[in-house]
């Protein structure tokens, strides 16, 4: 956009008026994150200070979006704060003068203006004090659509014209993209979920100074890193996929996700996989997936990592046996890397060791349908597997959710119909009675044999149950004492 076009823009400089209150914003009073910030920007006016709402609220605020986190900032001391309420330091408190107050029942993270210089000398009237503390404000801030304010009568101030850029569906950094991302690299990042997030593209400008500025990342904080990611994670399918190509298109995948970077390029059989590479067959199982969940989005990224491990031993193949297990070294080392919480890494790992079981899951024995579906992540197996299924054409999905509701049936008799859960065919009584065994781990042991015999050969006569389980006995107890005088 042109400076022209912005100058004859229909929205308010920070020397004009507030823009008056929008039409429906009355109905946030209801709101209780809002109606308790407003109470406090109430509380210090009274008091002699300014405060704002400002940031992402203000912006969902606009967009007609769910109002998470209601921020605040104020020309208020930190240490005034804390006399006037109840209120705790956050991680970011030494460095930007943050505190969260507490106030009915509401967590608001409230911060200290910022600015770099210091205000005229005397004290300006409320409306010129708002619109100097947060002119200065907004020029700190990252993007142009978080550089807007609401006053306690919810009237907006925009001195960057970002409720403009809220209706061009434009990340814009605010005023210099090179400043603003080089005070803070992560910046990259987030303009890249909240494109995905919010349906907007990146700025051209922008853009241009991110992919410029991509190898900057590294210097970030690992664990800010991962937590950039999970956030994106969060969304649905489509836009975490979407997130992944932009920062492919930005330069900042091989920075990042280096583990996914070296799946480019890595062919598969056209005849099975018609989407292409393992990168683009990586990002279509991921847009497959319409649940915005971080676990299962992660795990659809990780699926398919220890391709990259078996092409480098075996290049040129096409085939990689193996990957499932690779994939497993690779996700603990990128979860070190990235401070990943322990249940996303443990989540990836379970799904890409496994999800090479699904593809004949109804083919297999009852004693193992059942071992997969008691794996603690077997709900998240199962959807990932009919996403990998389906990125090779919607017919592949609905086939595999076929076949899992054909060992799903296979299994249901095994299954007890209050817990859903399988019972052994036999129990702990009647294994010692019938063995003449006393308590001790060879009864578990003869419990659970006995019972994989019996549902995968289909057996319910319990005399022959009871048969084998003896019989089992007496061989495990005749091995153990020859065991014995082997030594």
């Amino acid at each position: 956009m042109s400076a022209g076009s912005r100058q004859n823009s229909p929205f308010p400089d920070y020397n004009s008026p507030c823009s008056p209150v929008l039409p429906g914003l009355s109905s946030l009073l209801e709101h209780p994150g809002v109606a308790a910030a407003l109470d406090v920007i109430s509380i210090m006016k009274k008091l002699g200070y300014t405060a704002l709402i400002v940031g992402g609220a203000v912006r969902d605020i606009l967009l007609e979006r769910p109002v998470r986190d209601v921020d605040l900032s104020s020309d208020m001391p930190t240490d005034i704060v804390l006399e006037h309420f109840r209120a705790y330091e956050t991680g970011k408190s030494r460095l930007f003068h943050t505190l969260c107050i507490v106030h009915q029942r509401q967590h608001l993270e409230t911060t200290l203006f910022r600015k770099n210089h210091a205000l005229p000398s005397g004290r300006p009237d409320q409306k010129d004090m708002k619109h100097s503390l947060f002119s200065e404000d907004a020029r700190k801030r990252d993007f142009t659509i978080n550089a807007m304010a609401l006053d306690e009568k919810l009237h907006l101030l925009d001195p960057l014209h970002g409720k403009l850029d809220l209706s061009l569906k434009l990340i814009r950094a605010v005023e210099n993209p090179r400043e603003r991302i080089t005070e803070d690299p992560l910046r990259m990042l987030r303009a890249v979920r909240l494109a995905c997030e919010l349906g907007f593209e990146i700025e051209e400008k922008t853009g241009r100074t991110i992919s410029g500025l991509a190898p900057d990342l590294s210097g970030v904080a690992p664990e800010r890193l991962g937590r950039e990611i999970l956030k994106t994670a969060s969304l649905s399918g489509p836009q975490f996929s979407r997130g992944i190509r932009l920062l492919d298109r930005l330069g900042l995948l091989p920075v990042l996700l280096p583990e996914v970077e070296v799946l480019k390029g890595l062919s598969h059989d056209p005849g099975h996989h018609p989407e292409g590479d393992v990168f683009r067959h990586t990002l279509r199982a991921i847009q497959c997936n319409h649940l915005a969940h971080d676990s299962m989005n992660m795990a659809l990224l990780a699926h398919d990592l220890g391709m990259a491990n078996i092409a480098s031993r075996h290049h040129g193949s096409g085939f990689y046996r193996g990957h499932d297990r690779a994939a497993e070294n690779i996700i603990r080392q990128m979860g070190d890397r990235l401070r990943l919480p322990g249940r996303i890494t443990r989540a990836m790992q379970a799904v890409a060791g496994n999800h090479m079981h699904m593809h004949g899951l109804d083919e297999m024995r009852p004693s193992k349908i059942l071992e997969m579906v008691e794996h603690p992540h077997w709900p998240l197996l199962a959807r990932v597997s009919i996403c990998d299924h389906a990125a090779r054409g919607e017919e592949q999905g609905k086939l595999q959710q076929k076949k899992i509701k054909r060992a799903l049936k296979k299994i249901r008799p095994l299954l007890n119909e209050a817990t859903g859960q399988a019972r052994p065919v036999v129990n702990g009584r009647q294994v010692m009675q019938a063995a003449g065994i006393p308590p001790g781990p060879l009864v578990g042991m003869i419990i659970r044999e006995t019972t994989v015999w019996a549902r995968d050969n289909g057996i319910k006569d319990q005399n022959l149950i009871l048969d084998y389980a003896r019989n089992l006995a007496r061989d495990l107890h005749t091995s153990q004492r020859s065991e014995v005088r082997g030594q």
